[in-house]
């Protein structure tokens, strides 16, 4: 029995040991208790509430704000109504849409991204459901603890001890083997579900989507795009003789993209100056205007001479609340007036409107002269077949042996193209994409250097080491210490995570990409890569390691450092997922750009063109929504074994948002790029990349424990498996998650041909220069 207690004492000594401060570099055990995690949810429920609250009473307030889609072009989507009466009516509303009106409400991109939120509800609610029933009562038996590393005090190490060390037959280190079996088990168990429920859900992706896209049969989906055409061949007719040639369809037409550059310059100086223009004429006194000396038709400068026109304010009346408002205002102001010099600081004043329209006219006239010029062809063009299976057969073809020739890929619909980047050289879009690329990849590296100086926020020890007088400060107040180490390094995560992505959504626009899916796609893998590497690999590594670089020149202990470095964060991702979904995910209802920049805009507002524009739906880019859910679900992942508590987060994290962001696709934003549903192969690639990584931990933590190694070479196989499920995913499903299987086109080939699609009108010729067309810019 003395033996016993001595070996108790013994125990705990060695727990105050890890529990203090040396100068030695010992893992720091002292992080924030579990205090924290109940205050971090105590503010973010009330955060979320206030925002729902919130936004249920803007809803009301401004529902041509918040539910900008159901009012788009007079309410022509048709989207559900609720009883506006009722504060939360549309709560209801929003869990009664299914996933065939959201097919039809907000495309298929929409329907690809909600399905994700939908398999990561099911996948964390089986989790859940086995960890709070089976793991935790289990790891409660063995160690008294419900999670790995959640109590760390000594009246928990002196629980384990015992726990561990009872007399009984079977000796402590056999127990601990019996109850580390049970994380072999459940890591096989895990993997196996989670590779099953994205293999369904795969599969549910492809089905869809050859069933939604194989109805469809519009110029775009007819139509390929052509890149490395040879200098013999950038020609319309010649073009097409040789594409007929190769017998894989008839040629309906081809729009050879040419250095449009000189022309595209011209329109985008007469936006600035038809826009001034009609703000100067807003500001002008009704009474002022002369339409002798300023008709109110501006030509656009196309062969059809399009009119623009400007708003007929002769029989306007005071109090109409339309777009005639500013101009039926009564004022006794001059005419305006501008200054022509540097800037528009310096210079005579002169009439503004006379200039303005001066200028409309001069540059309407450069504009037909640049029209009637020769421009040079690039390698590109826009192939329309005669169907849609022929377009499909093309885009999957090799038409030539030689490399970098006949490049065919499915086109872009119209909407979609940047038609700025069309215009460019291929030197000049190969030059912008490969020196934007190294100054992402630069700036990915010095990024670096903040996340790690991040991350010794988490422990005092760290502080203590870079900034010793804080540390003096946080020992002694341990209030100090938990608000330092605890919720602090969530919000500044939180805002890094929030500001960066738009830092790359800004160089992703300058690469020169031809479309604005392509540039979508790519946004998602370098704000992804950004988030995953910095935000969570150097972030956690970085938090634990006194010799990080040491870790990461020495690969053998990556595994089992990394292992440690997620068993120690349990309590900061805790943290995390929870501000993240309950807090700050209703927020994203308040639009709070949309809000903030409103009373600004409306004031601004002045032309009939703003005021249409201000209640426009704002634009929803995969790119910056994506990347953080996938992230939540690669870190729910690695902690299912050892954190109830974390999956308990995660899967509140994906409930509200799927709420979220099905309200946002289906009544409050517009993703403008052609539907397609080619992100979900981003989204299997970076799940797979998760699982892997949740056996690399678990590896990591059975080969920490005393004969974990034969424990850790059971997990051996799981990898290869895992692997081999990515292999066939990109041998036979991602064909499908590109393409249109021709089975699918001709089943509904006959029903399409009775109806003619709204987009058969939209053409691939370059805007400028098509009759009745306008420009981008203008539309």
């Amino acid at each position: 029995m003395m033996e016993h207690f001595r070996n108790i004492n013994l125990y705990l000594q060695k727990a105050n040991a890890e529990l203090s401060f040396g100068d030695d570099d010992s893992h720091d055990f002292r992080k924030p208790t579990a205090m924290v995690v109940t205050t971090q949810l105590t503010i973010a429920t009330l955060l979320g509430l206030f925002a729902l609250l919130s936004f249920s009473i803007l809803l009301k307030k401004m529902p041509k704000l918040y539910a900008s889609r159901k009012y788009k072009d007079g309410g022509s989507l048709g989207l559900p109504s609720w009883n506006e009466n009722l504060l939360f009516g549309w709560l209801t509303k929003l869990y009664e849409i299914n996933d065939k009106q959201v097919l039809e409400y907000a495309g298929l991109d929409a329907f690809v991204f909600l399905g994700f939120f939908k398999m990561c509800i099911k996948l964390l609610a089986s989790y859940c459901f086995f960890s709070i029933c089976i793991i935790s009562p289990i790891r409660y038996h063995f160690t008294g603890e419900y999670d790995d590393g959640s109590d760390n005090n000594k009246f928990g190490l002196m629980k384990r001890y015992l726990k561990v060390s009872q007399d009984m037959p079977i000796e402590a280190p056999e127990r601990a083997n019996l109850y580390l079996w049970m994380y072999v088990i459940f890591t096989y168990f895990f993997t196996f579900l989670a590779i099953h429920m994205l293999l369904t859900q795969t599969k549910l992706t492809v089905s869809t989507r050859q069933s939604y896209l194989g109805r469809q049969n519009t110029i775009t989906d007819r139509t390929i795009r052509l890149s490395g055409i040879p200098i013999e061949l950038r020609d319309m007719q010649a073009l097409k003789n040789r594409i007929e040639q190769l017998k894989i369809g008839t040629v309906s037409s081809i729009t050879i993209c040419r250095e449009w550059g000189p022309l595209n310059n011209l329109f985008h100086y007469r936006e600035k100056v038809l826009k001034l223009l009609e703000l100067k004429y807003s500001e002008c006194p009704p009474h002022l205007r002369s339409r002798e000396s300023y008709p109110e038709t501006y030509h656009l400068g196309r062969d059809d001479e399009t009119p623009t026109t400007l708003p007929d304010v002769s029989n306007a009346e005071p109090g109409d609340e339309e777009d005639n408002t500013l101009y039926a205002e009564v004022s006794l102001k001059e005419r305006p007036t501008m200054k022509v010099g540097l800037f528009g600081l310096f210079g005579e004043k002169i009439d503004a409107i006379d200039h303005l329209e001066s200028q409309l006219k001069f540059i309407d006239q450069e504009i037909n002269d640049a029209r009637k010029k020769h421009y040079s062809a690039t390698p590109t063009a826009f192939v329309t077949m005669d169907s849609v299976a022929n377009a499909q057969m093309a885009a999957q073809a090799v038409l030539d042996p030689r490399v970098h020739y006949f490049i065919t890929r499915l086109a872009p619909a119209p909407h979609d193209i940047k038609w700025d980047n069309v215009c460019l050289s291929r030197k000049d879009r190969l030059t912008k994409i490969y020196s934007v690329t190294v100054f992402i990849g630069l700036s990915s590296i010095f990024l670096i250097i903040p996340v790690s100086y991040l991350a010794t926020l988490l422990n005092l020890k760290s502080i203590s080491r870079f900034w010793p007088s804080l540390g003096k400060i946080l020992k002694e107040h341990r209030w100090a210490e938990n608000l330092v180490t605890g919720l602090l390094p969530t919000y500044i995560f939180t805002l890094l995570n929030v500001g960066i992505p738009y830092f790359y959504e800004y160089l992703t626009s300058l690469q020169g990409l031809v479309s604005y899916s392509e540039e979508e796609i790519s946004l998602v893998s370098k704000n992804f890569f950004y988030i995953f590497v910095n935000l969570f690999l150097v972030f956690t590594l970085a938090g634990t390691a006194s010799n990080y670089w040491g870790y990461l020149s020495d690969t053998t202990k990556i595994a089992y450092q990394l292992a440690t470095s997620v068993k120690e964060f349990s309590l900061f991702y805790v943290d995390l997922i929870i501000l993240q979904g309950i807090g700050m995910f209703p927020f994203k209802l308040l639009l709070a750009g949309s809000l903030i920049g409103f009373p600004l805009v409306k004031i601004q507002a002045k032309t009939p063109r703003q005021r249409k524009e201000l209640y426009n739906p704002p634009i929803f880019n995969f790119g910056l929504q994506l990347p953080q859910p996938i992230l939540i679900l690669i870190i729910t992942l690695l902690y299912s074994v050892m954190s109830t508590r974390i999956l308990v987060s995660g899967l509140a994290y994906f409930i509200i948002g799927f709420y979220v962001y099905k309200y946002q696709l289906i009544y409050a934003t517009d993703h403008l790029p052609h539907s397609t549903g080619k992100v979900w192969p981003l989204i299997f690639r970076r799940v797979i990349l998760g699982i892997l990584l949740f056996q690399l931990t678990m590896t990591g933590t059975l080969a920490g424990f005393d004969g974990g190694w034969i424990l850790s070479s059971w997990l051996f196989p799981l990898p290869f498996i895992t692997l081999s499920y990515w292999w066939d995913f990109e041998k036979n499903y991602l064909p499908l998650s590109h393409y249109i299987a021709l089975s699918s086109i001709r089943e509904h080939e006959r029903d399409n041909s009775l109806v003619c699609s709204p987009v058969e009108t939209e053409s691939y010729e370059y805007p400028y220069l098509v009759d009745g067309l306008e420009s981008p810019q203008m539309s």
